[in-house]
């Protein structure tokens, strides 16, 4: 069944490249810091698993592999938590970390940046906007969106940290080979590390093409894992959906979608 309006399911929420502020609710108050991280909840405190290039994180000498442990002084809470003090805190303001790096503490001040303004998103009926500029990690797929004019794509926006990211790759992975001949092409985009994507990609064994591409996740608005954006053989986005998807409506739409022309 083709939905015609992004569904809220927003379990991971907040925990990609911006997780330090970027994505927030609408409803909830003006969002302003930044840090530039993406993060994961461990035992030992948040866990870095990616810096933005050229954020206040990267400036501050956070590496991928650091632990947060105190955050102003205190435990840094969940990924959630975390975000939400960044968010209120101003642009300018210092904002003290304490790190484990390689069995070592070390204290951190970052000063916090202003978030980044993000693109106008997908919109159902509306042609998809464009792909910001992407590394290929795996695959052979062109990341551009005019190259692809023709023919049905699906875009998943996932994260290595992402449980429900990976339920649904052999899904896609399965719709690949069933239908790439037919004219189906399935790209995988993520903010995480050209490196952590291959990584990924082998060890799940993903044959479709998967590609690390930070500017896609800000411009596509991305705020909840795994998002998927489905977009017809004319490049009119015909739905976009969050959380996990049901494979058989899901086989169904692409097939639908594969049956009609790429004329207007």
């Amino acid at each position: 069944m083709e939905r015609s309006s992004i569904r809220g399911l927003r379990a991971f929420a907040l925990a990609s490249l911006f997780a330090m502020g970027a994505w927030a609710d609408p409803a909830a108050p003006q969002a302003s810091g930044f840090l530039g991280v993406g993060l994961r909840a461990s035992p030992a405190g948040l866990v870095v698993e990616s810096v933005s290039p050229g954020s206040p994180a990267e400036q501050a000498g956070l590496q991928a592999g650091d632990v947060i442990v105190r955050a102003r002084a205190l435990p840094p809470g969940s990924v959630d938590a975390f975000t939400t003090s960044v968010r209120v805190t101003a642009p300018g303001s210092v904002y003290p970390l304490e790190l484990r790096r390689g069995g070592a503490l070390r204290a951190v001040n970052v000063t916090v940046g202003a978030l980044p303004e993000r693109g106008a998103g997908p919109r159902v009926g509306a042609l998809a906007p464009a792909l910001g500029p992407s590394t290929v990690a795996s695959g052979h797929d062109p990341v551009d969106l005019a190259r692809l004019r023709g023919r049905v794509v699906l875009l998943d926006f996932w994260a290595s940290w992402c449980g429900p990211c990976r339920m649904m790759m052999p899904v896609l992975n399965t719709l690949a080979a069933r239908y790439e001949a037919q004219g189906l092409t399935v790209l995988g985009v993520t903010d995480d590390p050209v490196s952590t994507a291959r990584s990924v990609g082998a060890r799940m064994g993903i044959h479709y093409t998967l590609a690390s591409s930070p500017q896609s996740v800000a411009g596509y608005r991305v705020e909840s894992l795994p998002t998927l954006v489905i977009i017809d053989r004319r490049g009119v986005v015909r739905e976009v959906s969050v959380g996990t998807d049901d494979p058989r409506a899901l086989d169904a739409t692409v097939a639908r979608l594969l049956g009609e022309p790429a004329a207007p």
